[in-house]
C-alpha cells in the first residue's frame, strides 16, 4: 500500500468516525432540541423581566431564576387548571344531556332568515335541530366526528405544549443566570461560521425573537387570556378549548372575533340577559381589537415582520411540530427570513 492509499484510507476512516459519532451525539440530543430552542426563545423573550427581578431582589441571580421559575409556571400552569376544568365540566354536562335527551337548543330567532346567502339553510338546519336534534347529528355524523377527533388530538397536544413550556422555562432560567457565558458561546459560534458577519447575525436572531415572542407570541397570549375571562363571566361552556382556539387564530394573525361572534350568537340562542350580550359584545369588540394597542405598547412600534411570513411559520410550524411548533414556527421563520434580508443587503466584497 502507497503513502497515498494510507493517508486516503485514514482520512475515509477518520470521517466515517466523526460522521457515526456526529449523528449519534445528534440522536441523542434530538429529544432535548424543542425544549432548547423553546427556552432560548423565552429566555430572550423574558430577559426584561428577569433583569427586574433581579434588580427587585438586590442582584441575587439565583433567587432571581427561582422567583422566575415560580412565577412563570404559576402563569403557565394556574390558568391552564382553571380552564381545563372548564372545558371538563362543559363537556360533561354537554355529554350527558345529549345521552338524556336533555339537551333542547331554542327556536332560531326569524331576523336569522335575513342573513345573506346562509341565512336560509342556518334558519331551517337551526330549527330542525330544536325540533329534532338527533337527525341532525345523523346529517352531520362524518363531520361532528372528524370535529371531535380533532378536539381531541388539539387538547392533546395542549397538554404537551404546556408540559414542554414548564421544561423550557426551567431551561430559560439557567440560561439567564449564565447569560453572559451564554451570549459569549452563541457570538463565538456565530464568528466562528461567518466571522464579524456571524456575529451580527447572532445579534439580529436575538433582536427578531424578541420582537416577534413579545409582539406576536405574547399579544396572542394576552389576546386569548382577555377572552377567557370574558368567556368564563358570560357563561359559556368549554371556555377554555374555545380560547386556546383564540391563542392559535391570533398566533396566526387571524381575529379573536372568528370565535367570539358565535359566542355572541350563542347568548341570544340561550335567550341569555340584554345586559350580558351588549356587554360581552363590547368585550369582543375591546378584545378584538387590542393588538393594535398591545404592540405598540409592548414593542414601542408595530412588528415589521410581514403578516404572511408569521402565518407561514405559524402554519409549518403547527404541522411539523404540533401546537408549540404554532408559536417556534413563527418565531423561528421570521429570524429567518430577517437574516436572510439583511443577506441579500449586504454587499459582498
Amino acid at each position: 500500500m502507497t503513502d497515498l492509499e494510507r493517508k486516503a484510507t485514514q482520512v475515509a476512516v477518520r470521517l466515517v468516525v466523526v460522521g457515526l459519532l456526529t449523528f449519534w451525539c445528534s440522536a441523542i440530543f434530538r429529544p432535548f432540541l424543542m425544549p432548547l430552542v423553546w427556552a432560548i426563545v423565552l429566555g430572550v423573550a423574558l430577559r426584561p423581566a428577569f433583569t427586574w427581578i433581579e434588580r427587585t431582589i438586590g442582584g441575587r441571580r439565583k433567587w432571581a431564576a427561582i422567583l422566575f421559575v415560580v412565577l412563570c409556571l404559576g402563569v403557565v400552569f394556574v390558568p391552564t387548571i382553571l380552564l381545563s376544568e372548564s372545558l371538563i365540566v362543559g363537556v360533561r354536562s354537554v355529554s350527558s344531556k345529549l345521552e338524556g335527551g336533555e339537551l333542547k337548543i331554542p327556536p332560531a330567532p326569524e331576523r336569522v332568515a335575513q342573513w345573506p346567502i346562509v341565512g336560509p339553510t342556518v334558519y331551517e338546519t337551526w330549527n330542525l335541530a330544536s325540533t329534532n336534534l338527533d337527525s341532525v347529528l345523523q346529517q352531520f355524523r362524518p363531520q361532528v366526528k372528524a370535529l371531535g377527533m380533532g378536539l381531541i388530538a388539539l387538547a392533546k397536544q395542549s397538554a404537551v405544549a404546556v408540559l414542554l413550556t414548564g421544561v423550557a422555562v426551567v431551561i430559560a432560567a439557567f440560561l439567564l443566570v449564565r447569560r453572559e457565558v451564554v451570549v459569549k458561546i452563541a457570538l463565538g459560534i456565530g464568528a466562528r461560521i461567518a466571522g464579524d458577519d456571524g456575529e451580527e447575525a447572532v445579534r439580529l436572531a436575538g433582536q427578531t425573537i424578541a420582537t416577534v415572542a413579545k409582539g406576536v407570541v405574547g399579544v396572542a397570549a394576552i389576546q386569548a387570556a382577555l377572552a377567557a375571562v370574558g368567556l368564563v363571566v358570560a357563561g359559556i361552556p368549554g371556555a377554555g378549548l374555545w380560547s386556546l382556539i383564540i391563542l392559535v387564530l391570533a398566533v396566526a394573525q387571524l381575529p379573536p372575533l372568528l370565535v367570539l361572534g358565535p359566542a355572541i350568537l350563542y347568548l341570544v340562542a340561550k335567550d341569555a340577559s340584554m345586559t350580558t350580550i351588549v356587554l360581552f359584545s363590547i368585550w369582543t369588540l375591546v378584545v378584538s381589537v387590542s393588538d393594535g394597542l398591545l404592540k405598540p405598547l409592548l414593542l414601542g412600534r408595530g412588528s415589521d415582520t410581514p403578516v404572511l411570513v408569521i402565518l407561514i411559520g405559524a402554519i409549518g410550524g403547527l404541522i411539523l411540530h404540533g401546537l408549540i411548533g404554532l408559536f417556534l414556527g413563527a418565531v423561528v421563520f421570521s429570524t429567518g427570513y430577517r437574516l436572510f434580508g439583511r443577506w441579500m443587503e449586504s454587499n459582498p466584497a
